[in-house]
């Protein structure tokens, strides 16, 4: 064989070498990219999933819940409808001792500043007894001759009744008593209190009707 049929078969042979190398170079990356990134990407989006789950944890992690009942809901948007028409009859139905709205009176000077009640949200907590639930609940006032719908924030004792959920505004004992101060003074509570009263704070500073109103009801005029 001459000598340029050597060299020939000799270049063939190191291209075929050299092919064979990037074949397999080609395989590994592809390799790679289907296996080892699909993994790499996995692993990734488990800890991505594990620090939203913790994020959850954290954001959701309060003493109480958020508007959890929907019956318990019900029956605090219907009982804020019934006060701010002064709904005597309704009124009664909500709670558990109807006798507190036999004199309206007090009730009615309410409703004609307060015309309605609206962004209501219960945070529920256990009660006392397993039968009752221990509910704050916030909501924005739309009042007479003011622009401002301030935030409110009122405490009740809901019981489960054959009858459904009331309102317990009966005489508690002192262990209930007791138990509700005890939650309300939680910070998770305290909380909701001072978010209300910066809230208030900013429609007075915003509001100047509102303001008067304000200072007159607190000074007792």
């Amino acid at each position: 064989m001459s000598k340029k049929g050597k060299k020939g078969k000799k270049k063939i042979a190191g291209l075929m070498l050299f092919l064979g190398w990037m074949i397999f170079i080609l395989l590994a990356v592809v390799f790679y990219f289907y296996f080892f990134s699909d993994l790499d990407l996995r692993m990734f989006n488990k800890d991505k999933a594990t620090q939203t789950d913790a994020q959850q944890t954290n954001q959701t992690g309060f003493s109480y819940e958020t508007n959890a009942n929907l019956d318990i809901n019900s029956l605090i948007i219907e009982y804020y409808a019934a006060l701010a028409v002064c709904d005597q009859d309704k009124l009664k139905t909500y709670v558990t001792d109807p006798s507190q709205f036999d004199d309206m009176t007090v009730y009615q000077q309410r409703s004609a500043v307060i015309k309605a009640y609206s962004n209501v949200n219960c945070y529920t907590m256990p009660g006392y007894t397993e039968d009752a639930t221990l509910v704050y609940v916030t909501s924005n006032l739309s009042m007479a001759n003011i622009t401002s719908v301030p935030l409110n924030i009122n405490q009740f004792y809901v019981v489960k009744t054959a009858d459904g959920y009331k309102i317990d505004n009966s005489a508690h004992s002192q262990e209930v008593t007791n138990y509700i101060e005890t939650q309300s003074q939680s910070t998770d509570i305290q909380n909701l209190y001072k978010a209300v009263q910066d809230n208030v704070n900013s429609c007075i500073a915003n509001d100047a009707a509102f303001a008067e109103f304000y200072n007159t009801i607190s000074s007792g005029q």
